[in-house]
Parts: C-alpha cells; sequence; structure tokens
C-alpha cells in the first residue's frame, strides 16, 4: 500500500512540476507520521499523501499548487476539510519538525565528489527516486542510500570488471564516510530491486525518466539492461 501512495504522489508531484526535493521532503512527512500514527484507515492513505505534498510544497516551492487545483488533478478522491484536517494532524504529531536530510540533496554533493558526468547522474537520480519505492530503506541512513545510488550508476557504466577500489576512492570514503565494502552488497540490491520495478505495475518513474526532459533515458535504460551480473 505505500508502494502503490508513493508512485501515486511521484506521478502528482511530475505533474506539478514540482522541485525534486519537495518528493523526498513528501515521503519523509508522511513516513514520519507512520511511524507514530500506526493505526491509521488505510482509506486514510490517500488523504495523507496529499496532505503530506501539500505541506512539503508549502515548504520547498515558491509557487505551490494550491489545495484546490491538486483536488481538481485527483477528481475530488478526498474533501478540502478531510485534508485541511490531516495537515494539522500531521504537522501536530511531528511537532511542526519538517526538516529532513535529503537522498536528493546528498546524491547532489556525492555527484560532484565522484566527478560524474550528467549520464551517470541522470541514472543515479534515478535511481534515488526509485528508493522511495522501497520501505526497507526508510531504516536506512539517507547519506548511506544515496552514497548506494552513485556507487550503483558507477557499476553500471563501468561493468562488472571494474577494478576493486577504483569507483570509491580514499577521497570518497574521507567526504561521505562510507567505504566500498560498506556500499557494495546495498548497491547490488538496490539494482536488483530497480530491475524489478521496471517490470511491476510501479511505472511513474520509469515513465517520468523516459519524458522529453530526460532526453537521455531510453539508452540509459538499455545500457542499465544490459549491465547484468554485476
Amino acid at each position: 500500500m505505500r508502494a502503490y501512495l508513493v508512485d501515486w504522489l511521484a506521478e502528482l508531484h511530475f505533474k506539478f512540476k514540482m522541485l525534486p526535493e519537495t518528493l523526498y521532503v513528501a515521503i519523509r512527512i508522511m513516513d514520519g507520521y507512520l511511524a507514530v500514527v500506526t493505526d491509521i484507515n488505510k482509506n486514510d492513505l490517500q488523504c495523507l499523501g496529499l496532505a503530506a505534498l501539500l505541506i512539503a510544497g508549502k515548504y520547498e516551492e515558491i509557487y505551490p499548487p494550491d489545495l484546490k487545483t491538486i483536488l481538481r488533478v485527483v477528481n475530488q478522491v478526498v474533501t478540502k476539510a478531510e485534508i485541511l484536517k490531516m495537515e494539522m494532524n500531521v504537522l501536530t504529531t511531528l511537532q511542526f519538525e519538517v526538516t529532513f536530510p535529503s537522498i536528493h540533496r546528498f546524491s547532489e554533493r556525492f555527484a560532484r565528489l565522484a566527478q560524474m558526468n550528467d549520464r551517470q547522474q541522470l541514472l543515479a537520480q534515478y535511481f534515488a527516486d526509485t528508493t522511495l519505492l522501497d520501505c526497507s530503506l526508510v531504516k536506512e541512513r539517507q547519506s548511506k542510500v544515496a552514497a548506494c545510488c552513485i556507487y550503483a550508476a558507477q557499476l553500471v557504466f563501468k561493468g562488472p570488471t571494474t577494478q576493486k577500489g577504483l569507483l570509491w576512492n580514499s577521497m570518497l570514503s574521507r567526504h561521505t564516510s562510507y567505504r566500498e565494502s560498506d556500499l557494495n552488497g546495498m548497491a547490488q540490491d538496490l539494482i536488483t530491486f530497480v530491475r524489478k520495478v521496471q517490470k511491476s505495475s510501479f511505472l511513474t518513474m520509469k515513465n517520468k525518466y523516459s519524458s522529453a526532459k530526460y532526453g537521455e533515458v531510453a539508452n540509459l535504460m538499455d545500457e542499465f539492461e544490459r549491465s547484468v551480473n554485476l
């Protein structure tokens, strides 16, 4: 249920052309609330997701979509009163703490440190967005997930014959606090997870990166699919 909700929110996020960071904040708000309120009704999950996206938009965007526009786009699946009530519940539960460390921001910094080119950064960004679907990663440090996305993208481009130590040098270890041995297993799992998502009904991330905005994604996906047995 969480994965379907995240996929739906990602679709709305892309449709509204919101900043990348907004989606990550929205998911962290949602997960933070669910960590405290564990008995939420399944029927209220959509309302929670919309409230989280609304809060994140107000926090991150200069011109966030207004509530009236959001309700129109989602065909009034919930009412204005329900979202406003959920928004207040979420903010009260989180004590108005909506500043979180983000996979996206860590990925930006780590990509610069790794001196990745645009195509490598695009694949790492695709990996980072896709990790939002995996509830098992909620417990992991955002910096470690980001490092794994960078490392996994490097693996795909370099291939299985890459010599150990060339992908993650001492400079990256020093600035990220993670060694290559800390990332390798998790990166392999991440690549496996992304492959499964590509063949699943969760199509938002794949469709997003197949849009005109991400022009090289078709070639990247072909390259990704050829990178077997890493």
